[in-house]
């Protein structure tokens, strides 16, 4: 691991694992490059084991201490990742824990791309990946702004069932990086919640087709639907869908499915619950509310 100095146009790199006990200030915090490298290298082993090869932390990561580093919101850009130079952590925005953080959030790219993959998953995906080894880290951060917000989320979802959450940093990326988009990752969420809850929908869907495409289909539009809703509205979307008898037809699901997002998007003060009720309930056994939406 290398750190880069920056002032007036001078530049001076030096090999962090190599620095003792030197310490250096950037803005407001102290850093201990020796402690970061050592840090870093003992996650990052831990997290993707014999997958970290030779030369990545020592040439494909680097650390960069400006003289001019402006305060910076959570939010900010701290780190960036190019697949032709790799990684590069700007000190000043984050003490020396959250830096490390950032610095297993762009090592999470790296390995990402080396995994395959990288160059076919969408924002949401990648992002994801790389906050899910952040957090591993000790690093938790909010977010307002795409895609950083939905993987956020769905991450934070994850996480936060047991079923996921639980198991080995190594499997749960593993089962991450072999999907490419935000859907998957919905659908993903999807799965575990039902699994987790034990809410039926893999049942349901055994007993209304045989056909694997059909499922297949079915669980892509309840992903895409539910993508950006909480864990509260997801749920509440899969309990309506069992309910459903295996007479509808899919031709009629997708129409519910479709109709829940629409109302959904021109009605966005309205009651999300009271909204899936009222698309599902043509086709469930309860009674029926009619109600005004956008009133």
């Amino acid at each position: 691991m290398q750190l880069l100095f920056r002032s007036g146009g001078q530049r001076m790199l030096i090999d962090m694992e190599q620095a003792g006990n030197q310490t250096v200030q950037v803005g407001e915090y102290t850093y201990r490059p020796g402690q970061m490298a050592r840090k870093v290298r003992r996650l990052a082993t831990q997290m993707w084991g014999n997958s970290l090869t030779p030369g990545i932390l020592e040439q494909r990561l680097v650390f960069e201490a400006l003289d001019n580093v402006a305060a910076m919101s959570p939010w900010s850009d701290s780190g960036s990742f190019s697949p032709s130079s790799g990684s590069v952590v700007t000190l000043g925005r984050w003490d020396e824990d959250g830096s490390v953080g950032i610095a297993l959030h762009e090592l999470a790219h790296e390995m990402h791309m080396r995994h395959g993959g990288y160059d076919h998953s969408d924002g949401v995906l990648r992002e994801a990946l790389s906050l899910l080894a952040e957090n591993e880290a000790g690093l938790h951060r909010t977010f307002e702004r795409e895609p950083y917000y939905t993987a956020s989320n769905l991450i934070n979802q994850l996480n936060g069932m047991s079923g996921f959450g639980r198991q080995s940093f190594g499997k749960r990326w593993e089962e991450i990086a072999n999907i490419t988009s935000d859907v998957g990752l919905s659908d993903l969420v999807n799965y575990y919640l039902d699994r987790s809850e034990h809410l039926g929908l893999g049942r349901w869907l055994k007993r209304y087709t045989e056909d694997i495409e059909l499922r297949d289909g079915i669980l892509n539009h309840l992903a895409v639907v539910s993508l950006r809703y909480s864990l509260s509205y997801r749920r509440h979307l899969i309990e309506q869908l069992v309910r459903c008898p295996r007479e509808i037809s899919p031709d009629q699901l997708s129409y519910v499915l479709e109709s829940i997002s629409t109302l959904d998007r021109r009605y966005p003060n309205d009651d999300l619950d009271q909204i899936i009720d009222f698309c599902f309930a043509p086709h469930t056994r309860q009674r029926r509310r009619l109600l005004a939406f956008g009133s």
